[in-house]
């Protein structure tokens, strides 16, 4: 895989003698988990709301139904949300956030109130999408038929600090491995200018290509960083402890709220 906007925290170690280990296997505390999302795409403002597992649980996390939800801005406008589905909370009246405003999280469940606030920073759009044939890779490509390289251009504004997530979708599904892959990057690292920068996956020809860009405050980076740092992980008996991950969720929950704007853009991928 192509080493696109990718961050990940690596480290190996050497061990030349034996060594018992006891693991804890004790129950971790049960926390209440938010991740919710504001932007300035219609459609994309959510709240979802679940509780953690415990370390050797599995299955889908609980879902928590029964909170009270509103976002507010620092203009005084509120939005309240509804629950569409058990633990899925949707806006009443469908809106879209504001670049340079802020915007503070409130959820009540169970007499406990938590809140969040974070502000919209601004994503560059996409100058184009380009496409070139990778003739190394037509040789002997990883999925057949796929050997063409979708193309970035982006200028990226250079007077200030900035960090993105980005998504990648063929025919509308998102590439990421399942799961095992988050692309997340600063501007130090990108440049003033992104001139034919490959997507780190191939297409064939006939399909969809799409990014989509996403705008983040330095503690969303951080929340993304950690995460990239407990997927590096392998989970051996050997591995780092897991990072505590940071969250800008207040009041005892854990999880995360994402203000961002977004810049997509799609291509077709043929000759």
């Amino acid at each position: 895989m192509k080493n696109w906007f990718l961050l990940l925290a690596t480290a190996a170690f050497l061990f030349s003698c034996e060594k018992t280990v006891t693991l804890d296997l004790k129950q971790s505390e049960e926390k209440l988990v938010i991740e919710a999302q504001v932007t300035d795409q219609p459609g994309k403002q959510y709240v979802k709301i679940s509780k953690s597992v415990p370390f050797n649980g599995s299955g889908q996390t609980p879902r928590v139904s029964g909170a009270i939800v509103s976002m507010e801005d620092d203009q005084g406008n509120s939005y309240e949300f509804e629950e569409s589905s058990s633990g899925l909370y949707l806006p009443l009246v469908d809106f879209k956030g504001e670049v340079d405003r802020e915007y503070t999280l409130t959820v009540s469940l169970d007499g406990q109130v938590y809140t969040a606030s974070d502000r919209m920073h601004y994503v560059p759009p996409f100058d184009s999408l380009g496409v070139r044939l990778d003739e190394a890779e037509m040789q002997d490509p990883e999925e057949d038929n796929r050997y063409y390289e979708v193309l970035v251009y982006i200028k990226e504004p250079p007077a200030t600090t900035d960090y993105y997530l980005a998504k990648f979708y063929r025919d509308d599904k998102e590439l990421n491995d399942n799961g095992e892959w988050v692309f997340v990057y600063d501007d130090f690292l990108l440049g003033e200018e992104i001139d034919a920068l490959p997507f780190p996956y191939y297409y064939a020809e006939g399909e969809k290509a799409t990014v989509e860009m996403y705008s983040l405050s330095r503690s969303s980076y951080k929340y993304y960083l950690d995460i990239l740092s407990n997927i590096d992980g392998d989970g051996g008996m050997f591995s780092g402890q897991p990072a505590n991950i940071r969250s800008n969720i207040e009041g005892g929950a854990i999880g995360h709220f994402l203000v961002t704007s977004i810049a997509i853009s799609e291509k077709m991928v043929g000759i």
